[in-house]
């Protein structure tokens, strides 16, 4: 769902760097907000380390839920950096807040240790993922708090089933893969904190199943998810995976689902806790 495959020389990210998608990431924050957000305690930590930070998208909703925190974001992609700054000076913070490096999560060089750790919709786009968990060990303390979001992919389905919709999901995922990424990574939460040394592990599903009992919200994540789905399109189109045509039937067939009154919008993802 964001940011970069840390660890290549020429990355590919499957959303892309435009500045449309660029917001996007801002407003996909907003909507899955509560079903991350409202399981994530903290009150009782001072400094806080995030992987992947992006266009600071979530760093935005921690600084709003969590205002004592201080916060510093980590992120390959140099763009996202300065999108990042650039939001969080609007919003009114600056570098005593939140402060932005740039490196390879795989590499890490920190000067401090941190109170606790932060990961949403990164490891999926990247090889190895262990690695990340593994490099930041280090720059955290003793049984500091790590809560890390990730997708689940294969949970996605919609009442009635288009088929517009399904392949192109299928070519989105299958192409994920082809870069380096995970669609799947959720669901190996466990067994990656695991290998990486982490203690207390626990592990919860989140998510949506929406159907005519929550028309409104039913429609805004129809949109969300098309809108995300969509980001893919220019980079499938570029490599020859799917035509303009198959973009725009797929995003024709999700209109019609969001404007259906039994429609159903189904999809999980996993979200860990663990102790450094």
């Amino acid at each position: 769902m964001k940011k970069t495959n840390m660890g290549s020389s020429s990355p590919k990210y499957i959303h892309g760097y435009l500045e449309q998608e660029q917001e996007r990431l801002r407003e996909q924050a907003l909507v899955i907000e509560r079903p991350i957000y409202d399981y994530i305690d903290f009150s009782e930590v001072k400094e806080l380390l995030e992987i992947g930070c992006g266009v600071g998208a979530q760093t935005e909703i921690l600084l709003r839920r969590f205002p004592h925190l201080q916060i510093t974001g980590v992120e390959y992609e140099s763009r996202q950096i300065k999108k990042a700054i650039e939001n969080m000076s609007k919003l009114g913070y600056d570098e005593s807040k939140v402060k932005f490096v740039q490196q390879d999560a795989k590499n890490l060089h920190l000067d401090k240790q941190y109170d606790a750790a932060f990961i949403c919709w990164v490891l999926e786009h990247i090889t190895d993922p262990v690695k990340v968990l593994v490099s930041m060990k280090p720059f955290l303390k003793p049984n500091a708090l790590v809560s890390i979001t990730e997708v689940f992919n294969s949970t996605f389905y919609t009442y009635p089933v288009k088929k517009e919709v399904i392949d192109y999901w299928r070519i989105y995922n299958e192409y994920q893969v082809q870069i380096g990424g995970d669609p799947q990574v959720g669901v190996r939460l466990g067994d990656l904190l695991e290998e990486a040394g982490y203690i207390n592990i626990d592990l919860r599903s989140g998510g949506f199943h929406l159907d005519s009992r929550h028309p409104e919200e039913k429609r805004t994540v129809f949109n969300y998810w098309k809108n995300l789905i969509s980001s893919g399109a220019p980079l499938l189109i570029e490599e020859g995976l799917v035509s303009e045509k198959q973009v725009n039937d797929m995003q024709l067939a999700m209109d019609e689902l969001r404007d259906m009154p039994h429609a159903v919008f189904y999809y999980r993802f996993i979200q860990a806790t663990a102790y450094a």
